[in-house]
């Protein structure tokens, strides 16, 4: 028995709150187990791992430097992050705006990124990675702007299997991308009900009434990838706040049931 029939016996999918999109496969059996992974959802924060790959591919052919300064905008988009916070600082180096971008999910940050390598960087890297559905049209929070950010389950997963298998990025800026992955500080989905010794590498999203969570799980490497991207949500919590809510705990059981499925 493989992975993908292990997961389809452990994983629950029924009775979900809200539209569920889920894509996950073992990168080396590589049969997918698919579930509305196709269908085209807000892409929330979830697009920050194609922002960090196009980055570190201008990195790559030497039009950025991981150490070199970004300016700031003295206008910071909202949400969440810190940047907004600090008016005083007006610059920073493109190696940190990428981990707050991932860590802490700062808005400010990402399109900070965005405005260094442009929207259509961001798209020709989606293209190259495979993706057919992702679109990247507007810096965060710019809600007046016009275009969408949006997405897939099997988009998000094509890209952090294309990381995971080394075709993304070189050896070492794959490494340095995992690297600041496996920092996410938010944990309350895919890694909240990994046993000891597991490891995930993931991006969270959210929005009022969506919960997101794409990510790699193993042990000392990437085995497996994963994307849970859940929208129209109606419970209390989800409708009103950005934190917990049902689906973030439907979310770590599937994390959990993809890991037992590895074996």
């Amino acid at each position: 028995m493989g992975f993908a029939e292990r997961l389809r016996a452990e994983a629950v999918f029924g009775g979900l709150p809200g539209r569920i999109g889920f894509a996950a496969w073992d990168l080396d059996e590589r049969e997918p187990v698919l579930v509305d992974a196709e269908r085209v959802v807000h892409a929330a924060s979830t697009i920050k791992v194609l922002i960090m790959i196009t980055a570190l591919r201008a990195v790559r052919e030497g039009r950025l430097g991981l150490d070199a300064e970004v300016e700031l905008p003295a206008e910071r988009a909202g949400g969440f992050g810190v940047l907004r916070e600090l008016p005083s600082v007006t610059a920073i180096s493109l190696r940190d705006l990428i981990t707050l971008m991932i860590v802490i999910s700062d808005n400010a940050a990402t399109n900070a990124v965005i405005d260094a390598v442009g929207f259509e960087a961001i798209r020709a890297c989606a293209a190259d990675l495979g993706c057919t559905a992702t679109q990247v049209q507007r810096r965060l929070m710019d809600v007046n702007a016009p275009g969408r950010n949006e997405t897939t389950a099997l988009d998000q997963a094509r890209v952090l299997a294309a990381l995971a298998g080394g075709s993304a990025l070189p050896p070492e800026l794959t490494e340095h991308a995992l690297d600041v992955l496996s920092r996410q500080q938010v944990r309350d989905r895919l890694p909240a009900l990994l046993p000891d010794g597991a490891q995930c590498w993931n991006k969270t999203g959210e929005l009022l009434g969506l919960r997101h969570d794409v990510g790699l799980i193993g042990d000392d490497r990437p085995r497996a990838v994963v994307a849970v991207l859940v929208d129209e949500l109606t419970d209390e919590r989800s409708a009103a706040s950005y934190r917990g809510g049902p689906a973030c705990d439907a979310i770590a059981s599937l994390g959990r049931a993809v890991h037992r499925a590895l074996g």
